[in-house]
């Protein structure tokens, strides 16, 4: 099972709202780290997550976004939510500092209300840390933890971060490896039931991105001919050494992907983020570079999950 982190910024949550039909519930279980105090749009998208049997991971001691530097729980703002929606989602403690703190926590969550507790244990993994995931459903760790670690953990899922974030557009190669998490945590270990990452992102956590001297859409893909690895393509404008023009450039990087997609060697399925666009190209449209990256998110989540959809 795949378990995409998502931050929960407004085009994040949209992406599993307009993903919630489209894959399935047997593969796809997204981990949600609320990073907004409003949350009426976060509710939302549990509820219509819900509607197609997905019932997501949701960190409850945020620390990122509106929630930085504090120390909050926000299971009860999720649970007596002022939409009267009746929600579904798997409360998990963020653990990134000495166990002892999240002890109580861990403990507090009214097993009634959530039959299954996660644990995302950030940091290196030690003795303590281990003493806290007995009875956890699902136990999220790093990817690079040692056996002898995973010797004595059950339910694991392995997190990795492999996105080659650049500091600038305009330094992305043509294509980059990703990962083969896809198709080698079933055979990592049989204590390992899923694996997760944080998409084209990547796990820094910014609140806006900076002025785009360049345009980079960044596109993911299995690659059949090297071992069914998946890398990411990544289709960029030209550099005219300023910010100005970001629809001009937007077109200028779409229109080398809708080349290739017309080529024989087209490595994308065809995923509804492809489909979107397909249409931005036809309409000569930019629809501003938040959506532009949540399109890429959607097709990164879709691509894997059509992956892991062969063998159901």
């Amino acid at each position: 099972m795949y378990f995409p982190v998502m931050r929960g910024k407004q085009n994040e949550l949209i992406a599993l709202k307009e993903l919630a039909s489209i894959v399935s519930p047997h593969n796809f279980k997204p981990i949600i780290e609320p990073v907004r105090s409003n949350f009426i749009p976060l509710i939302r998208t549990i509820h219509a997550l819900n509607e197609y049997n997905i019932i997501p991971i949701v960190i409850i001691n945020p620390c990122m976004g509106d929630f930085k530097d504090k120390k909050i729980n926000i299971i009860k703002d999720l649970k007596n939510n002022l939409l009267e929606l009746d929600i579904n989602f798997i409360p998990c403690i963020k653990v990134t500092s000495p166990a002892d703190s999240y002890k109580k926590l861990i403990d507090s969550i009214n097993f009634l209300q959530f039959p299954e507790k996660a644990v995302y244990v950030y940091d290196d993994i030690d003795r303590d840390k281990i003493d806290l995931l007995s009875h956890i459903n699902y136990v999220i760790i790093n990817r690079y933890t040692p056996l002898m670690i995973i010797e004595q953990l059950d339910n694991i899922i392995l997190m990795d971060d492999p996105f080659q974030k650049r500091n600038k557009n305009a330094d992305y190669s043509h294509k980059s490896f990703f990962s083969d998490l896809h198709n080698s945590f079933e055979k990592f270990h049989p204590k390992v039931i899923g694996f997760g990452d944080y998409t084209i992102v990547g796990d820094n956590y910014s609140e806006n991105g900076g002025p785009a001297f360049v345009v980079t859409i960044h596109l993911s893909y299995i690659d059949d001919e090297e071992y069914y690895s998946m890398y990411v393509r990544h289709f960029s404008s030209e550099d005219d050494k300023t910010p100005t023009n970001p629809a001009g450039k937007f077109i200028q990087a779409l229109e080398k992907i809708i080349q290739l997609l017309n080529s024989h060697i087209n490595p994308f399925i065809e995923s509804n983020g492809i489909k979107e666009l397909k249409l931005l190209h036809k309409d000569r449209h930019f629809p501003g570079l938040g959506v532009i990256k949540k399109i890429s998110m959607k097709h990164h989540i879709e691509t894997i999950c059509k992956y892991l959809n062969r063998s159901l």
